[in-house]
């Protein structure tokens, strides 16, 4: 699809879906690394950790996992939406594995954001850790619903902007929203896929009720002016993009 089509669905949808964007031969290299260090470091008591920040920390940042993120392909349709030099791009990494048969039962995906303190992430009480454009590339096959899918919902960025705007700076002190956010979707994917989500965009991951491990890797590409912890004016920074969803962005919602 033409560049002018895909933009114009994400800022409508606040996601876009890429089949077949990265090589096989990067995936495979990203798989083996992540296989390797499953076999050999898996630490069964430390999954609640794992399940909230990363599974295998001891290869975040290597080269097989950044590969996904600086891939070319990748790096074109970033370039799309944000100002490469205006980015702080993710350079550790995150590595998602929804086990097979984690749960007996189809319950429904629950919604969120990232940036929120929840128990395990490590954000800090009263505080918000937003960023600018989240990329999860596929490293396994998802063919049916609760497999672990990574799940959307579509133009709930909106919602999520509408409600930062009318709570202002009250925002970091309640918590994660609790807003209706409308039907959810659960992406279907093969290695190679990439899915570009707006930050703001609700999104999870099903259950896994399939026979197959889930893997995906995720990166949290940020804007500059957010990825200095210590700046003094990151407070004001962080509220002016959580309520104007293209602040910072080469689109807006008249692509829509």
């Amino acid at each position: 699809m033409s560049d002018y089509n895909w933009i114009t669905d994400f800022v409508r949808e606040g996601y876009v879906h890429f089949p077949g964007l990265i090589d096989t031969q990067t995936i495979a290299a990203a798989r083996a690394v992540i296989d390797t260090d499953l076999a050999a470091n898996y630490d069964p008591a430390r999954k609640p950790e794992y399940d909230s920040r990363s599974f295998c920390p001891d290869v975040l940042g290597t080269p097989p996992i950044v590969a996904l993120n600086e891939h070319p392909g990748v790096r074109a349709k970033i370039a799309a939406l944000l100002d490469l030099d205006n980015i702080a791009f993710d350079t550790h990494g995150q590595v998602a594995i929804r086990q097979a048969h984690n749960t007996g039962q189809n319950f429904p995906p629950h919604p969120h954001i990232d940036g929120f303190p929840a128990p395990h992430n490590g954000v800090e009480a009263n505080h918000i850790q937003p960023f600018a454009l989240l990329a999860g590339v596929f490293l396994s096959e998802v063919n049916r619903e609760f497999a672990g899918n990574f799940t959307v919902w579509p133009g709930s960025h909106y919602l999520y902007e509408k409600h930062f705007r009318e709570r202002g700076a009250l925002a970091p002190k309640e918590g994660m929203p609790e807003l209706s956010l409308g039907q959810p979707r659960q992406l279907m994917g093969s290695p190679g896929d990439v899915v570009l989500c707006h930050y703001q965009l609700g999104h999870s991951a099903a259950v896994n009720t399939s026979d197959h491990d889930r893997y995906a890797v995720f990166f949290r590409n940020n804007h500059k002016d957010l990825s200095d912890w210590e700046s003094p004016d990151r407070s004001e920074a962080v509220m002016r993009h959580l309520a104007n969803l293209w602040d910072g962005w080469k689109v807006d919602s008249g692509r829509c």
